[in-house]
């Protein structure tokens, strides 16, 4: 509070003393005509426009994310708001704005002043974009350097009257900024967020602030992209978290962007808490609100809580532990009670744990008719169906792959001892007496499974899927107590995929045509569910 009190009053000060025509941010598009730059060698992706006073990264997300670029404190405190209400120097930029507190720190410092409007007020224009001479500028006057003394043109675009001509040759000469292979500096092309940490990273001498990371921070930033190790060490110096954990390197940066990561780059207060890599995100399932704990124990200290479907990001898995972060809080958290995530939306399965479980096998061998036996039938499906899972990235553990036998507490410890997020138990139908009956059901229990919500979800969307495929009689989904579904408390199914006994049935059940089918049908239902 004694920082935020002397940094309002240095402030007022400020507009007491200065005039904001003291110094301009952009004096080329205010005082000179700009000549149009060549364009870049490099390619330059541009996204949507950002709406006003919105995160970029959110603009386009179904899903409820945080603005990379919040200050750690997300709540302004009343009476820094409701100053900040009376000397607010930028007509566009209001207390509740999320980068306002790191612009009113740069106009501070006389880094940035703004545009003058028609009624003597002034512009930030946050949403604008930054242009490589501007950032040059910036950045000199943030680490307290001099303009050169130009008297000799470096770069072939930048004669030595250029508004930028020395904040740019300065820039140049700490090795900040170089130019183009074709002798240009480009001063008036818009800078990448990748360029931007490339700049900040340079002029600060960040390194990676003595982590030693393995793993890449941002899941659309691979370890050979070119600025790959200039956005790490942003992340690790507490500039940038990005959103959802993408920093989208090839967007181009705004005004209120460049300041954020300026403000934070200059004062340590400002800078967001590191968290590291990511390895997934998860949204809670559990009836009740969920407990963030200190460590891996039910009886540890609670940090806070969750509400049933929120989203948060996973940090690290050990076991059915989850270490995630939430609203500035990190803790630990039962796995069981989250849906888990795949952070690639092009893999959804990735990573995820799934047991597979071919009914009966060996001395068992289910419902039989003629030659046909179940336990060989549904063998053969569970391996088909594995085949895909696996090759859609995720852990896939079958109960059996021969011709065993399991009991039905040692299938559920199974998936106990591996940390299964998932259960499948296949089988085919069978009424003593009766070759009428016919279709496909698939049964979920919300009895004792604290997950039988989720199953019944899991339920729906393999049986929609078989009935579609295969063109099956729809029995529907049912809530039941089979032993598996109802001694699993992860989500967890038991498909009958169709009646032996019944004719049109069962030439589809001991088709290998339509146990692909079948297969690809319990592949597709899992895979909707996860993205769901």
């Amino acid at each position: 509070m004694l920082r935020k009190i002397r940094f309002l009053i240095t402030v007022v000060c400020c507009l007491l003393i200065f005039s904001p025509m003291t110094e301009i941010w952009a004096k080329a598009e205010e005082n000179t005509t700009i000549e149009p730059s060549k364009p870049q060698t490099d390619s330059v992706t541009v996204g949507e426009e950002e709406k006003p006073g919105v995160c970029p990264e959110t603009q386009n997300s179904s899903e409820e994310e945080f603005c990379e670029e919040e200050k750690p404190d997300n709540n302004i405190d009343p009476i820094v708001q409701s100053i900040a209400t009376v000397i607010n120097p930028f007509s566009d930029v209001t207390p509740d704005y999320w980068a306002f507190s790191n612009i009113l720190h740069l106009y501070e410092l006389k880094v940035i002043s703004g545009y003058e409007n028609a009624d003597k007020t002034f512009s930030f224009h946050p949403d604008q974009k930054v242009t490589r001479a501007q950032a040059a500028k910036m950045i000199i006057e943030a680490i307290g350097e001099k303009q050169a003394n130009v008297t000799n043109q470096t770069f072939t675009d930048v004669p030595v009257t250029n508004w930028a001509a020395g904040y740019i040759q300065r820039a140049y000469e700490l090795h900040i900024f170089k130019g183009y292979d074709d002798g240009r500096f480009g001063p008036n092309d818009t800078l990448k967020r990748s360029q931007m940490a490339k700049v900040i990273v340079e002029a600060y001498h960040f390194d990676y602030n003595g982590y030693t990371p393995s793993t890449p921070v941002f899941h659309d930033v691979g370890s050979k992209y070119w600025a790959y190790d200039y956005i790490e060490k942003m992340h690790y110096n507490g500039m940038s978290n990005g959103s959802n954990y993408r920093f989208l390197p090839e967007d181009l940066i705004s005004r209120a962007q460049f300041s954020a990561f300026l403000s934070r780059a200059i004062e340590p207060g400002y800078r967001l808490k590191v968290t590291g890599p990511v390895t997934t995100k998860g949204k809670v399932i559990s009836k009740t609100a969920l407990n963030i704990r200190a460590s891996e124990s039910a009886s540890s200290t609670i940090l806070g809580k969750l509400t049933p479907g929120t989203m948060v990001n996973i940090l690290d898995i050990n076991g059915f532990w989850a270490k995630v972060t939430y609203n500035g809080i990190s803790g630990f958290v039962h796995k069981s009670y989250l849906k888990l995530y795949s952070p690639d939306p092009n893999y959804p399965l990735k990573n995820r744990i799934i047991v597979l479980d071919p009914g009966h096998g060996l001395k068992d061998p289910g419902t039989n008719y003629d030659s046909y036996k179940e336990k060989d039938i549904v063998l053969s499906v569970g391996k088909k169906v594995a085949e895909r899972l696996r090759s859609a990235g995720a852990k896939v553990i079958m109960t059996r792959e021969t011709d065993t036998f399991l009991e039905l507490d040692e299938r559920v410890k199974m998936a106990e001892d591996v940390f299964a997020e998932l259960f499948v138990s296949i089988h085919v139908n069978s009424v003593k007496d009766n070759t009428t009956a016919n279709g496909t059901e698939t049964y979920f229990n919300t009895s004792n499974n604290m997950n039988g919500a989720e199953s019944k979800l899991l339920a729906f969307e393999i049986q929609k899927e078989m009935v579609e495929r295969a063109n099956m009689y729809n029995r529907g989904i049912k809530d039941s107590g089979f032993f598996v579904i109802k001694n699993n408390q992860i989500p967890a199914v038991l498909l009958e995929m169709g009646f032996l006994p019944n004719k049109e049935d069962r030439e589809k059940l001991v088709s290998d045509e339509f146990q692909n089918i079948f297969a690809e049908a319990i592949y597709q239902g899992i895979r909707n569910y996860y993205l769901k």
